[in-house]
């Protein structure tokens, strides 16, 4: 690893706020942890540019304009607007607009942060533009407001409470990002009708085009709007409730492991145990043996 270096100006408001922690090793290995939070109202010339910092940044204005240079793409930071990187990778950002940016930020890290950030960028992009019209109002900001609040004054609770903050801020990032923050009701009729249709069938051998002619929808809208709603593709939602009846096979009855992949709908005994194993961590035979 190369090592951390950092040019910036500090150009920020005098009711500006920042806090910087150290967390000790006992919290870093339990929790998800902040490393340095704050509230800025940044003006001209205000810029940070770093590379190699072993921490994950979020960042959301709150007004007026930045701009952010990460990853080889630029990107003109609005109201609205939240990014989330990783400071290993070289990072610049500045003040853009002739007024202060503001922005509440946040500098963390911990055991399952890598994960959640690889989530967040299944498209590809580290910025996008929230959901909420007016970015006070978002559960973003109020996050993120009490996360500051809370290193203001710690106690022995605050370490376990920030570490659910920064769960629910991440999680809040990406239900705002892939727009799955609707509720049950919204989930078009055809969507639960082919998530029963899935559920009936899924001893048998169902496909994207099979699914089509079911449906009379494009396979990949169908695909698209499935995993969106569901959470998960509908060949993968099959998959897992075949390996759902399996388990319960495998614990609850003396079947062999090729009559188990039979009645789950595979005809491949070999194949079933690779799978099983993807899925679980652990080969058929392994898996009856855990005790109830």
């Amino acid at each position: 690893m190369m090592d951390y270096w950092e040019n910036a100006d500090h150009s920020w408001s005098e009711d500006s706020q920042r806090i910087i922690l150290t967390p000790n090793d006992n919290n870093k290995a339990m929790f998800n942890y902040i490393q340095e939070i704050g509230y800025f109202k940044a003006h001209k010339p205000y810029f940070t540019e770093r590379a190699d910092l072993p921490s994950y940044l979020v960042k959301y204005t709150l007004s007026g304009t930045g701009l952010l240079l990460y990853n080889g793409q630029e990107h003109f930071l609005k109201a609205g607007d939240v990014f989330f990187i990783d400071c290993r990778s070289y990072q610049y950002y500045r003040t853009e607009s002739t007024e202060p940016w503001e922005m509440d930020w946040v500098h963390f890290n911990g055991a399952n942060v890598p994960a959640f950030y690889r989530e967040f960028l299944r498209s590809g992009n580290n910025v996008f533009h929230t959901s909420a019209p007016e970015p006070l109002e978002n559960p973003l900001h109020l996050i993120m407001t009490q996360l500051l609040h809370n290193q203001k004054r710690p106690n022995a609770r605050t370490d376990f409470e920030s570490s659910v903050l920064l769960h629910e801020l991440m999680n809040e990032l990406i239900i705002q990002k892939y727009q799955l923050n609707f509720a049950e009701t919204d989930i078009p009729a055809y969507i639960l009708e082919m998530q029963a249709y899935l559920t009936t069938h899924f001893r048998e051998v169902v496909t994207l085009d099979d699914l089509e002619k079911e449906f009379h929808l494009n396979k990949y809208q169908l695909n698209k709007n499935f995993s969106r709603y569901i959470g998960t593709p509908p060949i993968e939602y099959q998959i897992n409730l075949k390996i759902s009846y399996a388990k319960e096979l495998l614990r609850l009855s003396d079947l062999s492991v090729q009559e188990i992949a039979l009645k789950s709908g595979i005809d491949n005994a070999s194949y079933f145990s690779r799978l099983f194993k993807k899925k679980t961590g652990l080969v058929p035979v392994a898996y009856r043996k855990i005790g109830n």
